[in-house]
């Protein structure tokens, strides 16, 4: 069970990324954001999450809201 891949949804990045509901779900709908979605429910795996903030260190990726 741990080679399981560990999924994140958007209420985790909430907590991970000190957000509201409304941007967690702009994350995942950020351009070159590694989240895919099951029926109603976004998903991002926590190697590519890891590897996402890697690559964006110093980069502004949402603004605004």
């Amino acid at each position: 069970m741990s080679d399981q891949p560990i999924l994140y949804t958007t209420k985790d990045l909430q907590q991970i990324f000190h957000c509201g509901r409304q941007k967690s779900y702009q994350i995942m709908n950020t351009p070159g954001f590694p989240s895919f979605k099951i029926d109603t429910t976004w998903y991002v795996e926590k190697e590519a999450l890891e590897g996402w903030i890697a690559r964006n260190k110093r980069k502004t990726v949402l603004t605004g809201n």
